[in-house]
């Protein structure tokens, strides 16, 4: 929960201080801080690392079959894709609104129908349509990993008889393949592969954990990341490492099931999801509000900035009551269905 709440507060202000108007106007003020969050400010490698460890405690003692895939999907597709389509439903107004006010660039182009029909089925990047929020980016390739884990643990099942450790057989080579190779070319963000070490790292997390285990997986995958930072230094992937070591950390001394106490970092972490989608209509919406009041002083800016991180965590908290909450309702129903039979502790132990 710390994680992702330090990793969405940290989103929204690279994305606060990125985007213009607001961003140039405060920049006579607090031009240094706002370059800082700009060029430096980059975590959703933590979200990529703690989510390949949740989906692998909750998935990996399963026993999967084809059918279980195709839920699981469907599962995904309303815990990541409802919120996401919400989100989608409140920027087009918004943009309506501050078309003329605020820069072309930061709106993009007016929507057309082939880029929303993209935005449904995550393909937008895909296909080359301009996203219509920040961020959306990363559900697309958060729902990608997902599936791509999901078959690895059907071929496991399928064609390992639950022995066979095609966790590992595939996710190493991948993971190497990215590391030095795909994971050097930015043209490839648009796909899983790129961030696939990143995701496999809190996979590997919860192997090492596992009961029975050797952490020996974990700390052959540290160095292999350490010797790919050696070959090319790569920011995000240097901040996937330390949050590994972190959550292996916090995870092996039992750390993360007694913290956070504190009540407001834990209901931060529990909107992350919500935060990390709201807050950039929230920013557009004040910008184009500033700009339309001719509110546009250093002074003014830094406030505006200021209104837009309370509105974020306001509005934050009400999309989690009413979109993410619900999307997680309709998630558990189909759960029943994606619960195999458990497998043995020596087949988890495999695993």
């Amino acid at each position: 929960m710390a994680l992702r709440a330090c990793a969405a507060l940290i989103i929204l202000w690279h994305h606060f201080a990125s985007y213009p108007p607001l961003r140039d106007w405060a920049a006579p003020l607090i031009g240094d801080i706002l370059d800082w969050f700009e060029h430096y400010a980059r975590a959703t490698q933590v979200f990529f690392v703690v989510g390949g460890y949740v989906l692998a405690r909750s998935m990996s003692a399963r026993e999967w079959r084809l059918r279980h895939v195709g839920i699981f999907a469907m599962q995904r597709y309303f815990r990541l894709g409802i919120p996401y389509l919400a989100t989608i439903a409140v920027i087009l107004p918004v943009y309506g609104f501050a078309r003329g006010w605020v820069p072309d660039d930061v709106l993009g182009k007016p929507v057309t129908l082939p880029q929303l029909l993209a935005h449904l089925f995550f393909l937008q990047d895909l296909f080359g349509y301009e996203p219509l929020s920040a961020g959306l980016w990363f559900v697309c390739i958060n729902f990608q990993l997902g599936l791509v884990y999901a078959t690895m643990l059907w071929l496991r099942d399928r064609l390992g008889g639950g022995v066979i450790d095609y966790v590992g057989l595939l996710g190493w080579p991948l993971a190497i393949a990215s590391l030095f190779y795909v994971n050097l070319d930015p043209a490839a963000e648009s796909w899983w592969l790129y961030f696939f070490p990143h995701f496999f790292l809190g996979v590997v997390i919860h192997r090492a954990l596992a009961a029975g285990r050797a952490h020996w997986e974990f700390w052959m995958f540290q160095a292999l990341i350490a010797l790919a930072l050696y070959y090319e230094w790569r920011w995000r992937l240097g901040i996937a490492m330390a949050v590994g070591l972190l959550l292996f950390a916090a995870e092996k001394l039992e750390f993360g099931a007694h913290w956070p106490r504190n009540r407001v970092i834990a209901k931060l972490g529990q909107i992350s999801y919500s935060l990390f989608l709201i807050h950039f209509p929230v920013l557009v919406a004040v910008s184009a509000l500033w700009a339309r009041l001719g509110w546009v002083s250093s002074t003014a800016a830094v406030a505006g900035l200021g209104v837009a991180f309370v509105l974020s965590i306001a509005a934050a908290f009400v999309f989690y009551r009413w979109v993410e909450m619900p999307a997680s309702h309709m998630k558990r129903s189909v759960e029943p269905a994606l619960r195999g039979k458990r497998l043995s502790m020596a087949t988890q132990r495999s695993d």
